[in-house]
C-alpha cells in the first residue's frame, strides 16, 4: 500500500498566487513521495539490519508523513471556494470559548504571529469538548496526543514567500483566512 498525492479544487481567482500555490503544491508532492519512499525502506528492513540507521528512518517517517498530512488539511480548506462558517457545532464551540468568531480568528493570527516556522492549528478534545489552539514546529513537534484536527495554517516560508515576505507575514493570515471554505472545517468536527 502507498499513499498518493490529492487534488484539490481550488479556486483560480484566488488572492494567492497560481504560482504561489503551484510551489506549495510541488512541496507537497515531495511529501507524499518521501512518506511512501521511507514506508517502504522500513517495511523492508533486514531483521539483522542497523538498527541505528532504522531509527533515523523511522524518525523521518513522522517529519514526511505529518508534512503530507498537515498539506492535505491545509489544502481541503481551500476547496470549492470561501464560505462563511454557518450555525454548526464549531461555531457554538468557537463562541462558547473565544467569544465570537473575530475572536477566534485573532488568536489564530497571535499564533501566526510568532516567529520561527511551523502550523497553526486548532485541535478539538473530545475529553472537554473544547477547541485547542495550539503552535507546531517541523511538522511533528509539537502535536496534541489524540485530538482531531479541525483546522491548520502553514506559516512555512513556501506557504506565503512568493506572494508575501515575512514582514507582511500577517497579510498572508489575513488572505488564507478569508479563503477558507470553512464548512469543510466544521465538518471535521
Amino acid at each position: 500500500m502507498s499513499y498518493t498525492e490529492k487534488t484539490f479544487n481550488i479556486p483560480t481567482d484566488i488572492s494567492l498566487s497560481n504560482e504561489q500555490i503551484t510551489v506549495h503544491l510541488g512541496l507537497y508532492a515531495g511529501y507524499v513521495k518521501n512518506t511512501n519512499a521511507l514506508l517502504d525502506k522500513i517495511r523492508t528492513w533486514p531483521a539483522e539490519g542497523d538498527i541505528i540507521a532504522l531509527s533515523e528512518l523511522q524518525r523521518r517517517l513522522g517529519f514526511e508523513f505529518d508534512g503530507m498530512r498537515l498539506h492535505e488539511y491545509y489544502f481541503g480548506q481551500l476547496e470549492n471556494g470561501a464560505t462563511s462558517l454557518k450555525e454548526s457545532k464549531l461555531l457554538d464551540l468557537i463562541v462558547k470559548q473565544y467569544g465570537s468568531f473575530e475572536s477566534y480568528c485573532a488568536d489564530i493570527k497571535r499564533l501566526a504571529s510568532m516567529r520561527g516556522i511551523g502550523w497553526v492549528i486548532t485541535y478539538y478534545d473530545t475529553v472537554s469538548d473544547m477547541l485547542i489552539n495550539a503552535w507546531v514546529s517541523d511538522h511533528e513537534l509539537g502535536h496534541l496526543a489524540g485530538l482531531p484536527i479541525i483546522f491548520t495554517l502553514d506559516m512555512w516560508e513556501h506557504a506565503f514567500m512568493v506572494d508575501y515576505r515575512p514582514a507582511t507575514k500577517l497579510e498572508y493570515v489575513n488572505q488564507y483566512l478569508s479563503l477558507v471554505n470553512w464548512d469543510i472545517v466544521a465538518n471535521r468536527l
